[in-house]
């Protein structure tokens, strides 16, 4: 469709202007105020004949730019031939009632128009459901009973006997009442109401439609009681209303045309919303029976005809209210069994979640003050699942969807057939899924030896790996129960009590079960708040501070110092940082205090450099803070800024920057190699040790973990076993390491016995208490006097352990 240009709609505004004014000399005539009595006779009939032809000239002409083009051509043919008619019968003079030539053209009008509305049903149905329909013909059957007991029983009783001519002469209120039902049905179109209510702004050619339509049945009924009392002149109010009514359709058509672009819009592109109860659905059955009614208790006898005629109606229209009644009863109950379904489905929905189908919190809320309220100990196991973040990086959110959905069918399945004990009654589990990885377990009535079993028998349920993607995933988890008592009754307690034990179960080396116990876990939670509270402010407060420990190398000279964080609190004193590393990491605090340790080792080895310039310190970086974009660029910065070569410093990162993005770790640890910067993998060998990535990432140093070290050396028979393992781990890791040409350091070195055991092993250097203890950077010793041979197998200085300081 094409909006109206404006051209087109100049010439059409025009061509309505002058129908309105061939129509206001028609109208100021009848009213009497002009004539001219030479042409009397011919202006009776022929004056407003222009203004009915041109009204369908432009019904035709803006049709082709309407939504329903079909429609309205429709409406301007029936226009065109009751002109047609009109001029026929303003030639003829013939009056009502007596076959005329100019009968079929008026009677086309109400065809035509029956035509376009069928027409714009298929388009834009007016009467959905059979309940309107109902409506509409009590109605229409209660009008025709006024109008066969005013008009049409009168006009045929009066008639000539001859079919064709009774036949004629009831055409025209039947052709009304088509009308009268066509303007009802448009009546039920809930749509219009609705755009109406939306666009009061913005006329609606349905209305314009309508109302053109209103005063043409008008016009027909008037002019056929004045006919029927033989009181018709040819200039009375009825000639007033038909011209007026084809004005108004010509008008209709225009805002139709104009309206077209929004009207063509597809009803498919809106959801459809369930059809509402309009003021006229409900009072549209009671208004047919009830007007129905009041007509036939004003008859005051049945014999005759007329009064029969509204009998029969009244019976129609009683038994069509009935039909409509009944159908509202089977609708309502339609609608309250769909109600039902709707309130089930969302108390589900509300109750489950999505993605699992296992209870959701709000159910968790539900269940669990009904569990207890019972009266039985109540047990409830929180479950996080491990490391699950990997399988949504590595596979993606749709495959760790799937793989939530599958730990869920476990669970459920392992908890809903858990056997009672042989000592106890019946037990009900139920599964939630609080969040995310995170699981509940609800069992009751439950003790510490069955939430035991159940913790145990939920992970061996998740021990089978997963198959996704082509992937195998092997599933652990981390469970922490709880179980209600006196102090722990409330949803709140009894969770932050299962959290407890689950962090526990953590703690302790994970896919592990703990339950809550009493006291200490509570101290342990208390503890970890204060600490990450007393961090937060600890960068402000100054109260870090970095002690160096000394490496030793083979010929006994110390050249390297690796930078140790300390914490000394105004409050809690000083605090090992296997205490409070952790805490800090989880709080996301380790890259500002990592930012700090930089600028304050790089401070205290170019001050060192002055006098020693061989000195070196080693860093430990947290992996996340290695990865973030920003490092190399402030390292940088810092190292311009006290004027430092790449080779004084050290990077230690722990294994776990292996295995978490290896292509951006080799992308980092190149540009740090191109600054000149050592890398080291400190701790090497406790932890997911990736013998692959030792191959494809640029690093210099291997630092041995204590745990091996420490089992050398050892005099004890009983420890041979594990001292014979120790050696052969080490002596693997130092020939990795020179294979590779990497520099091995042997750390946690405590004895003479121990550090003569890693020379042997071929050890670059040592670090340990047997070199010395970390220590602040004032407290470290000045360069000996005497000096080491490099004979001895472990050169250091009697009295402080130190060696042969650069």
């Amino acid at each position: 469709m094409r909006p109206v240009s404006s051209p087109f709609s100049q010439h059409i505004n025009w061509g309505l202007g002058t129908l309105a004014v061939i129509y206001f000399l028609h109208f100021s005539r009848v009213l009497g105020l002009w004539d001219v009595p030479e042409f009397s006779g011919i202006l009776n009939g022929f004056l407003y004949v222009p203004e009915l032809l041109g009204a369908a000239a432009i019904i035709w002409k803006v049709s082709q730019r309407t939504a329903q083009p079909g429609v309205w051509r429709l409406l301007a043919l029936g226009t065109l031939l009751w002109g047609i008619g009109q001029i026929i019968f303003a030639s003829l003079q013939l009056l009502s009632g007596i076959l005329s030539a100019a009968d079929p053209f008026f009677l086309a009008l109400p065809f035509c128009f029956l035509l376009g509305f069928l027409a714009l049903e298929r388009q834009q149905p007016s009467l959905v459901g059979r309940a309107a329909w109902l409506d509409v013909a009590a109605l229409v059957v209660s009008a025709g009973a006024y109008l066969w007991y005013f008009l049409l029983a009168a006009q045929l009783l009066s008639s000539p006997t001859d079919l064709l001519s009774n036949a004629i002469t009831a055409a025209y209120p039947l052709s009304d009442l088509l009308l009268l039902t066509l303007l009802l049905a448009r009546a039920w179109r809930g749509s219009a109401w609705v755009q109406r209510r939306k666009a009061w702004s913005q006329p609606d050619w349905s209305w314009t439609l309508a109302l053109g339509m209103t005063c043409f049945i008008a016009a027909d009924l008037g002019f056929s009681f004045l006919t029927l009392k033989n009181a018709y002149t040819g200039q009375q109010w009825p000639d007033t209303l038909w011209p007026l009514a084809m004005l108004l359709f010509a008008g209709a058509a225009v805002q139709a045309s104009r309206q077209a672009p929004a009207l063509a819009a597809p009803a498919a592109a809106f959801p459809a919303s369930p059809p509402r109860m309009g003021l006229q659905t409900m009072i549209a059955p009671y208004a047919a029976l009830g007007s129905s009614f009041a007509l036939l208790l004003t008859l005051q006898e049945l014999h005759s005809a007329q009064n029969q005629g509204v009998l029969v109606a009244t019976f129609v229209v009683a038994l069509l209210v009935a039909a409509r009644q009944t159908l509202a009863l089977r609708d309502l109950e339609t609608h309250q069994a769909k109600l039902e379904e709707s309130r089930t489905l969302l108390h589900h929905q509300a109750y489950h979640d999505p993605l699992t189908g296992l209870g959701n919190r709000a159910q968790f809320g539900t269940l669990l003050p009904q569990l207890l309220a019972r009266g039985e100990p109540v047990g409830v196991l929180f479950i996080d699942l491990d490391d699950f973040k990997f399988v949504n990086d590595a596979l993606g959110h749709r495959m760790g969807d799937e793989f939530l959905k599958e730990v869920a069918g476990r669970l459920q399945l392992a908890a809903e057939s858990m056997p009672a004990g042989p000592n106890t009654a019946a037990v009900s589990n139920h599964c939630i899924r609080f969040g995310g990885d995170e699981f509940l377990v609800l069992s009751a009535p439950a003790t510490p030896e069955h939430l035991h079993q159940l913790g145990a028998r939920l992970l061996s349920a998740l021990r089978d790996p997963v198959l996704l993607a082509g992937q195998t995933l092997q599933v652990t988890a981390c469970l922490g129960g709880v179980l209600s008592g006196p102090d722990a009754a409330d949803a709140e307690t009894l969770l932050r009590r299962a959290d407890l034990a689950m962090y526990a179960a953590k703690r302790s080396g994970k896919n592990a079960v703990r339950l809550y116990t009493p006291g200490r876990q509570d101290h342990l939670a208390a503890r970890r708040v204060l600490l990450e509270t007393r961090l937060r402010g600890a960068l402000e407060r100054k109260e870090f501070q970095l002690f160096y420990q000394p490496q030793q190398e083979r010929g006994g000279h110390i050249r390297r110092f690796e930078a140790l964080l300390r914490w000394d609190d105004a409050e809690l004193g000083r605090v090992s940082p296997a205490e409070f590393i952790p805490v800090a990491e989880a709080a996301g605090l380790m890259v500002d205090i990592g930012d700090w340790i930089i600028e304050e080792a790089c401070r205290q080895v170019a001050e060192w450099r002055q006098l020693h310039p061989e000195r070196r310190v080693a860093i430990n970086i947290d992996p996340p803070h290695l990865m973030r974009p920003d490092f190399l660029p402030r390292l940088q910065a810092v190292m311009t800024r006290y004027t430092l070569p790449g080779e004084a410093l050290e990077l230690e990162v722990t294994e776990r920057l292996l295995i978490a993005d290896e292509d951006q770790a080799r992308d980092t640890l190149r540009a740090l190699l191109e600054l000149g910067i050592d890398v080291a993998v400190d701790d090497f060998g406790v932890g997911h040790s990736s013998l692959a990535a030792l191959l494809r990432l640029p690093i210099t140093t291997l630092k041995i973990d204590r745990a091996f070290v420490s089992e050398l050396g050892l005099e004890s028979q009983d420890d041979l076993p594990n001292q014979a393992a120790a050696y052969k781990v080490v002596q693997a890791v130092v020939a990795l390491g020179t294979a590779l040409g990497l520099r091995v350091v042997a750390e946690g070195v405590e004895t003479p016995a121990q550090a003569r055991a890693v020379w042997v092993l071929g050890c670059d250097a040592i670090q340990g208490y047997l070199v010395g203890r970390a220590v602040p950077p004032e407290q470290i010793p000045a360069p000996p006097a005497v000096q080491t041979t490099p004979a001895e197998p472990l050169p250091l200085v009697p009295g402080n352990r130190w060696g042969t300081l650069g």
